[in-house]
């Protein structure tokens, strides 16, 4: 028989290759599994990190706060019109949300992990929060929402 190439030495070298293929899908088959698949793991924020420990309640109860935050800063736009009047009212409503339970202090490195994020959006200097600086904040507030669930 004659391979269209010219010869019977390339039909013998397709037929070889063909067969290694096989024999390699069949080999594969037939590999045993540990039976497990591998995962993907997303990447840690470091809100989340500190809730690592948390129970469900407490990652809720942060989460919550953190939500009407931000539910807070989008509605009442005089309420806090400075990096500044925000951190100040930041600090009063952690105090009055969370005074008197066992959550203050609770999981280390939270309250940096939570500071870190904000000031990353807004900045840490007394500024004015104009619209875009604003939106920003909301966001660094539903992030630590969502991180903490």
């Amino acid at each position: 028989m004659q391979c269209p190439d010219g010869g019977p030495a390339g039909y013998q070298a397709v037929k070889h290759i063909l067969a290694a293929v096989v024999a390699a899908a069949l080999l594969w088959a037939f590999v045993p599994s540990n039976g497990t698949t591998p995962v993907v793991v997303a990447p840690t924020s470091p809100v989340t990190a500190a809730l690592s420990p948390a129970s469900r309640q407490d990652k809720a109860r942060v989460a919550a706060f953190y939500s009407a935050m931000a539910d807070v800063v989008e509605r009442e736009q005089t309420l806090a019109t400075t990096v500044g009047g925000f951190r100040e009212l930041h600090s009063r409503s952690l105090d009055r949300a969370f005074k008197g339970t066992d959550l203050p202090g609770k999981y280390p490195g939270l309250d940096l992990a939570i500071d870190q994020k904000l000031a990353a959006a807004v900045g840490k200097d007394d500024v004015p929060l104009p619209p875009a600086k604003r939106q920003s904040l909301i966001q660094a507030l539903k992030d630590v929402a969502t991180d903490a669930r």
